[in-house]
């Protein structure tokens, strides 16, 4: 059964109110009608199984109103919580990180400026993406069918980054890089969240095309994040933080 999201704010006692094109989809494209039950979710882990009381047209967009049935917490979310730092990719790329980010069960997405970072967007332009960004990871959440949205946050340069990863602490932290040879993913990740048990959350910092340089690598390790290799080949910047969630969560066994 399809399912759609909701504010809490729009969850009032026993009813909920579904406006916008979560509403529209209900209405035009799967053709419900009063009376049908569909599934909702308010984004914090919250389902629920609503049947339909009122269908209004009248406004400029459709408005679904409906009553609660049932209410269960869906226990989709991975326990490993993870941030991924993920430097602006040329082009549309950073719109696949997010879809795909979302589907394997990232908790949160912070794009950031490098100093190789290549692309540079105005005030203007980077709230309209991040508006943009947050649509793709709502719907991939809808399509994986997760119980939460992760956030997409607005965009830092690298060192803003780092504070916000140092405010945030205890968390693990680890950057890839590809000079580094003593750390090693697999036994970085193994000595956190080894065994089955998530001790920390964990940030992941991505770099530009062109990689991090080594100054930033430094700042990096100064603010307790963790280098780390990722084996012999280089990953292009949209798969390497991808491929470093996906080893992060099967290390945790939360896939495989």
């Amino acid at each position: 059964m399809p399912h759609f999201f909701v504010s809490p704010k729009d969850i009032k006692g026993n009813e909920v109110l579904i406006t916008g094109n979560e509403a529209k989809h209900i209405i035009t494209v799967l053709r419900k009608r009063e009376g049908d039950k569909i599934d909702i979710f308010d984004g914090n882990g919250n389902e629920f199984r609503v049947r339909i009381l009122e269908i209004d047209r009248s406004a400029g967009l459709p408005r679904v109103k409906a009553e609660i049935i049932t209410q269960k917490r869906r226990e989709t979310e991975p326990k490993l919580k993870i941030t991924l730092f993920q430097s602006i990719p040329k082009g549309n790329r950073l719109d696949f990180v997010i879809q795909k980010s979302t589907e394997i069960g990232i908790s949160e997405i912070v794009p950031i400026t490098t100093e190789r970072t290549i692309v540079r967007l105005d005030c203007k332009r980077i709230k309209q993406r991040v508006l943009r960004w947050q649509k793709i990871a709502r719907e991939a959440a809808k399509q994986s069918r997760r119980s939460a949205i992760p956030k997409v946050c607005p965009v830092l340069d690298f060192s803003q980054a780092l504070k916000e990863f140092s405010a945030k602490k205890p968390w693990m932290g680890i950057i890839a890089w590809e000079m580094e040879e003593k750390n090693h993913l697999r036994k970085v990740l193994r000595s956190s969240v080894g065994g089955g048990i998530s001790r920390l959350p964990l940030a992941i910092f991505i770099g530009p095309e062109g990689g991090f340089t080594p100054e930033e690598v430094e700042e990096a390790r100064r603010a307790g994040v963790v280098p780390v290799s990722l084996g012999s080949r280089i990953l292009r910047s949209e798969t390497a933080g991808l491929v470093v969630a996906i080893v992060a969560l099967y290390e945790s066994r939360d896939l495989g």
